[in-house]
């Protein structure tokens, strides 16, 4: 199962579900609906299966270039048949589609993410710009289909400023992140570097800010702030370039790995500035943090089993 595992990004998947599961939470607060548990597992296999089929999709359309420059992955090492993966990713995208049907309009959402991913996949990214947005827009989509299962209606959702500012920032994240990793393809670049990285260093602030009378927001943003703050501090590490060049780890490579190890506490801060006065949001705040716990505990087991972190 190793190549599979892999292939979909297992070790990244609980981002994924933590952004549904923000979004479903925050429309229910919003709209001050109860919702039942079983709406909430179905949007978190969606979400899985946009995930995963986006990261098939990309390894499937970046083969010939991952031959040469990273061989030792499922599909040009042929570990895993290029058929069996493109019908696993055909086979979620239409699991996850199929599923949204049953959530209202959540398929519109789920729509978004999968046409967007496949742009991005087969050959938008290349393009300077449009390739961040659309990687954006696949994490405000995936926020909006929680949203949309938990309100009953996309328009209302995109209505809501309570629902669509966060969603917007996520992909703006999301967006800026990407943008760092593309310089992973090029010498370390200070000056560019550091504009892209510090001014993510204004989110946690500005979501602290949002919500000024909650100490849960406070103190989550805070946590936020300092995870992104190490994230700049670990790239600043490999500022260097070594005398063996195999030790080597490209400050963008450090930054966007810290980066997205902290997107579920991203998602906490949103879900707790965007709540609603009055309205307690909790209970599944603390539910994504123990999402961050074990999506923590099993990346390190992946690692140390010997899986890759690509």
């Amino acid at each position: 199962m190793r190549p599979y595992l892999e292939l979909c990004r297992i070790y990244l998947v609980p981002t994924a579900l933590a952004d549904s599961f923000a979004g479903f939470a925050l429309a229910a607060a919003v709209f001050n609906k109860n919702e039942d548990p079983l709406p909430v597992l179905i949007v978190a296999v969606i979400s899985a299966c946009l995930y995963s089929s986006g990261m098939a999709g990309n390894d499937l359309f970046d083969l010939e270039k991952d031959r040469q420059g990273a061989p030792e992955k499922p599909l040009p090492s042929g570990a895993l048949p290029v058929a069996r993966a493109a019908c696993l990713a055909s086979a979620l995208a239409l699991l996850a589609l199929g599923l949204s049907f049953l959530l209202g309009e959540t398929y519109w959402p789920a729509s978004v993410v999968l046409l967007c991913s496949l742009l991005y996949n087969i050959g938008a990214k290349n393009i300077p710009g449009l390739g961040n947005i659309l990687m954006g827009t696949c994490r405000s989509g995936n926020f909006l289909v929680g949203a949309t299962a938990a309100a009953g209606s996309f328009l209302q959702v995109l209505s809501s400023e309570a629902l669509l500012a966060p969603a917007l920032i996520l992909g703006g994240f999301i967006a800026v992140v990407t943008a760092i990793s593309r310089l992973e393809d090029s010498g370390h670049r200070p000056l560019l570097f550091a504009s892209l990285v510090y001014p993510l260093l204004a989110i946690p602030v500005i979501l602290a800010a949002l919500n000024p009378g909650s100490p849960v927001n406070w103190i989550a943003n805070l946590a936020l702030l300092g995870f992104l703050f190490r994230a700049i501090l670990e790239a600043g590490k490999n500022r260097s370039v070594p005398a063996i060049p195999d030790e080597f780890l490209h400050p963008a490579t450090s930054y966007v790995r810290n980066a997205l190890g902290a997107l579920i506490f991203l998602d906490a801060g949103l879900l707790l500035a965007f709540t609603p006065p009055g309205v307690s949001s909790l209970l599944p705040a603390a539910a994504l943090y123990l999402l961050a716990l074990f999506s923590w505990w099993s990346k390190r087991n992946w690692l140390q089993s010997g899986g890759a972190d690509t």
